[in-house]
């Protein structure tokens, strides 16, 4: 079986000097990424199913990546648009 390795798109991204929380800034970039709005202005990611931009994880991800930079941590959580389990029920 051949190897393979998965490329993450924060692997090739440059990190912010002033970054004080790498781990977080990177799954947020790559969060980031994959809910970036498609050409009818609609959430990519199969997650979200068509929503409108920015979708919660979007909006959130943008979040964490500030908080990683030494952002403001009183900003309150953005609330999720959709539950999942009402969805696989």
């Amino acid at each position: 079986m051949p190897e393979t390795t998965r490329i993450w798109p924060s692997q090739d991204a440059v990190l912010p000097e002033d970054v004080t929380d790498p781990l977080l800034w990177r799954l947020a970039y790559d969060v980031a990424v994959a809910h970036q709005p498609d050409a009818a202005g609609h959430c990519a990611s199969l997650l979200c199913a068509g929503q409108g931009t920015p979708c919660a994880p979007l909006v959130n991800a943008r979040r964490a990546m500030l908080l990683a930079r030494g952002g403001a941590p009183g900003s309150a959580p953005v609330p999720a648009q959709w539950d999942w389990r009402r969805e696989a029920a």
